[in-house]
């Protein structure tokens, strides 16, 4: 039987501390418009980090890996109804990449069994439902998923998370996260249906890293409501998490956490990652044994306090926006960091890399993605034609070849 009254505790005492300095606006956190702290529109002229930048040989024993990794909440429903026909964008991301690793959540099963069908032979997947009874997803009759029998399921109405590997996946890990008691909407209502909370997490083998890896992809819960309600949920499935992969990190695996957390890097506005980042994390520490990949962006920060050199001795708590702007015609332009990837070690904090990148469609038919807001088609209702609401998110640390003595 688990220890859970520290835990709980220090959960209790992390909410107390930090809540009120929590700054919600009251929209839902996975789909909230946050006005931006600095002005970080995309133009063509962007430098960012390339793939081209990052790759290198497999390495063996004894040599260092660049260890790379993308998450992306593709928003497979809300945004695309369950359909394929935009899945070619995503894999082109993924192939100009070359990720040891792919997390993606709010994935249809018919997304996932097109990911398992194109990369036969080079991505080991894997899927665990959020919801089974959704019909956003393209099924409009889920009530045969409604009993207790899921071998009857219509596979149609799952939408959740997926696991990759380019290599093996191994043994099965899902950790039950909870938060699935008492789920509400912003305005006090439930949310229907409800969702049940699973970290995806395998160990991997993947081809040309002898390290053992274990990859994990996560979606908390989302939602913002003015008595919290959401963000204590959140607080807790964080601290579970992090607090379940300890075994594997004094094990000598190298973790690797990407998904939705549905939460702010800023201490000051949530204390939902205080599990996750380091106590070395500027600004404000964390109780945790994880790096965050976006460790040298400054983009998001207001305060020159808050900003963190890469070549310091410090690891840091910020980060680019991963929700992508909608609509030219909104006042208030989404500009939030929930989208996260966590490496529990790196050779140099200097060797950890993030990149956010938007999905825009350049043309009205679909067929050109730009990562340019300046280039992108706008609908018929004026909004921006885009692959999905969050950005892809690509991340990279290096990490040693043989495991740290404990």
């Amino acid at each position: 039987m688990r220890e859970r009254g520290f835990l709980s505790a220090l959960v209790v005492a992390l909410s107390v501390v930090l809540m009120a300095g929590l700054a919600h606006n009251g929209a839902d956190l996975l789909r909230a418009d946050r006005a931006a702290a600095t002005d970080t529109k995309r133009t063509a002229t962007d430098t960012k980090r390339t793939a081209t930048d990052t790759k290198q040989a497999d390495a063996g024993a004894g040599t260092d890996i660049d260890l790379k990794t993308v998450s992306f909440n593709m928003c497979g429903g809300l945004c695309n109804k369950g359909g394929t026909g935009k899945l070619p964008h995503i894999a082109k991301e993924i192939n100009d990449f070359a990720p040891h690793l792919i997390m993606l959540q709010e994935v249809c099963w018919p997304q996932y069994e097109w990911f398992e069908n194109t990369y036969e032979g080079t991505y080991d997947f894997r899927y665990t439902p959020l919801l089974t009874n959704y019909t956003g997803c393209g099924a409009t009759d889920c009530s045969v998923n409604m009993d207790s029998d899921p071998a009857n399921d219509d596979k149609r109405c799952w939408i959740g998370q997926v696991l990759g590997a380019r290599g093996a996946l191994g043994a099965e890990d899902l950790i039950p996260l909870g938060g699935e008691r008492y789920q509400i909407k912003q305005d006090g209502s439930p949310v229907d249906p409800a969702r049940t909370f699973n970290a995806l997490c395998y160990d991997a083998v993947l081809d040309g890293v002898s390290r053992k890896v274990k990859g994990c992809s996560v979606h908390l819960r989302a939602f913002s409501d003015d008595k919290l309600v959401n963000e204590r949920a959140r607080v807790a499935q964080a601290a579970r998490l992090a607090s379940d992969l300890d075994g594997d990190i004094a094990a000598g695996k190298v973790v690797v956490v990407g998904g939705d957390f549905n939460t702010l890097p800023q201490p000051g506005k949530t204390p939902a990652l205080d599990s996750f980042y380091r106590a070395s994390a500027a600004p404000g520490g964390g109780i945790g044994r994880f790096y965050e990949a976006d460790h040298d962006d400054t983009a998001y920060w207001e305060k020159p306090a808050f900003l963190c050199a890469v070549d310091t001795e410090t690891s840091c708590r910020t980060g680019e926006s991963t929700i992508v702007n909608l609509s030219p015609l909104e006042d208030d332009k989404r500009n939030s960091k929930i989208d996260h990837i966590f490496f529990s070690e790196t050779t140099a904090h200097a060797t950890l890399s993030g990149d956010a990148i938007p999905m825009y469609f350049k043309d009205a038919a679909a067929t050109v993605i730009t990562h340019f807001e300046t280039e992108a088609a706008k609908g018929a209702d004026g909004k921006y034609l885009k692959v999905s609401d969050h950005a892809f998110y690509r991340g990279m640390a290096t990490v040693t070849a043989t495991a740290p003595s404990s």
